[in-house]
């Protein structure tokens, strides 16, 4: 692009019905005492151009004449192809944001400019030296990575260690960023895990060394006995209460004499001739009813002497075994004697039943609790692999990623560098603290940032990311030096220059550079 003329009214400190015009040459030089007018025509050409000065302010009300309502810029500009153009922009303080644009007499949008300017960054941050200084990190990389070839992921990919690679997100446009964080996430969790097993397998192997000692005491033996002995002592109790019958037999005999004696006694009274008179009244029984009666007396006679005898028979009986009863009476005596001694060894083994049974079965529980550790070790020692296996991986995967970030940051940095001579710009680094990338803004000239460095290395670095953006974009944009009286030489781009310089007591001049 070379920009051939302006016309310029009501912008800044020219008046709407004073406007001027100026002619440009290949290499023009802009002269006059300071607020003469020299960097308000840089921003009138950004204006026109881009809506904006060149600092990027648009605010009508900081751009329009204080004296004027309307602000109307008009350029001629030859484009890459030698053909001319007319751009004119116009906005009045009435209608605020509202701006009327015509190319070649017809109006047209912002984005109708890109073909000659690119976009509104691209041509202030070619033209105006220092402007893309200005620019946050994010305009600023999103700037360079639309014109320069940027490393690919797969590019990256292909430098990251052969080992590591298969540690990498798939994806292509991944956040390495995202992706780090959840595997340091991941890692913490799966370290805390492996705490608490390790916790269990040092309890289980601390289970692991209280084996218990000797094995299980028969108990068959010992309940075998105390069955028989329990038999045996049931069986003597038996006996004995048999042996001791005799007791029970002679009290059973005393009632069987008394009912034999009142017997004799019923029998010994002369009752076969009952009275003729009633005894309660005294009055004469019938002959009939007392005929009657003493058949009925006989009849009862007759049945208490059969029952006497058999009375007797079992009187006599009794005595037979309560005589067999008194002769076993020694018999009683030892069963007496091996029920005690039964009881009594009776007794012993059960205790050491018991304390035998109460043995095995403590160690009984202590053999389960062993078992069950054997079996928890075993099962604690594989889940501790499967830990260790995404641990493992949880921290391949983040050595991967850390990888993949320096090299890109490098990488960045390198397509950046190669571009350029004294000027390095780095838009991302690596933090030391966690390998993520932090985006940042770093413009070095010579090693040094521009804030310490002169105004005539601000003019080279700024010519040189310049040059960049022209030879990048292949717009070949025009670029406006202000301060130009700070340098005596530099490097001449190939496109057309613009020096603004100060001279002391002079008005506003634009000549060709001779």
């Amino acid at each position: 692009m070379i920009i051939k003329k302006v016309e310029i009214a009501g912008f800044k400190n020219i008046t709407f019905h004073e406007p001027k015009q100026f002619e440009f040459y290949a290499h023009t030089i802009i002269r006059g005492e300071n607020y003469s007018g020299k960097t308000s025509l840089g921003d009138a050409l950004c204006w026109v151009f881009c809506g904006c000065a060149a600092t990027g302010i648009s605010s009508e009300y900081l751009l329009c004449n204080d004296d004027s309502s309307k602000i109307i810029v008009e350029v001629t500009f030859e484009d890459n192809f030698k053909k001319e153009h007319i751009l004119l922009r116009e906005q009045s303080k009435d209608t605020g944001r509202n701006y009327r644009l015509l190319l070649d007499g017809l109006p047209v949008k912002e984005a109708d400019l890109s073909p000659y300017i690119m976009d509104k960054d691209i041509f202030l941050s070619t033209f105006m030296i220092g402007y893309f200084a200005r620019l946050s990190s994010k305009q600023g990389r999103e700037l360079l990575m639309s014109i320069l070839p940027f490393p690919t992921h797969q590019s990256i990919v292909n430098k990251v260690d052969s080992d590591l690679r298969q540690f990498l997100p798939s994806e292509d446009n991944f956040d390495s960023n995202a992706f780090i964080r959840k595997k340091r996430s991941d890692l913490k969790l799966v370290e805390d895990e492996i705490k608490l097993w390790l916790e269990k397998q040092r309890q289980a192997e601390e289970q692991l060394n209280k084996a218990p000692s000797g094995g299980l005491i028969d108990e068959d033996q010992l309940k075998a006995r105390v069955n028989m002995l329990e038999n045996r002592k049931e069986n003597l109790l038996k006996a004995s209460m048999q042996n001791n019958s005799a007791g029970f037999l002679e009290g059973k005999l005393s009632i069987l004499r008394l009912e034999i004696q009142s017997l004799k006694n019923k029998l010994s009274s002369d009752n076969t001739q009952y009275r003729k008179n009633c005894p309660t009244c005294n009055q004469p029984i019938p002959e009939d009813e007392r005929r009657r009666m003493e058949e009925k007396l006989k009849a009862d006679n007759s049945f208490m002497k059969l029952t006497l005898e058999d009375l007797k028979k079992d009187e006599e009986a009794l005595l037979v075994k309560i005589e067999e009863a008194r002769n076993k009476t020694n018999e009683a005596n030892a069963i007496q004697e091996e029920l005690s001694s039964v009881v009594n060894e009776l007794n012993l083994i059960k205790a050491d039943y018991d304390a035998i049974i109460r043995k095995n079965e403590a160690l009984k529980s202590q053999i389960n609790a062993f078992e069950e550790a054997k079996v928890q070790l075993e099962a604690t020692k594989n889940h501790l692999e499967k830990l260790y296996s995404q641990r493992y991986q949880h921290n391949r995967s983040i050595t991967a990623v850390s990888q993949y970030n320096s090299i890109k940051a490098e990488k960045q940095y390198d397509t950046i560098r190669g571009s350029l001579k004294n000027v390095s710009i780095r838009f991302q680094r690596i933090a030391p603290s966690n390998n993520e990338l932090k985006d940042c803004f770093e413009i070095l000239y010579k090693g040094r940032e521009l804030q310490v460095i002169s105004t005539s290395e601000t003019i080279r670095a700024g010519l040189e990311i310049s040059n960049l953006i022209n030879s990048r974009s292949n717009l070949t944009l025009p670029i406006f030096i202000d301060n130009a009286e700070s340098i005596t030489h530099y490097e001449k781009p190939s496109t057309q220059i613009f020096e603004a310089k100060v001279e002391k007591d002079a008005v506003l001049t634009v000549s060709p550079c001779v």
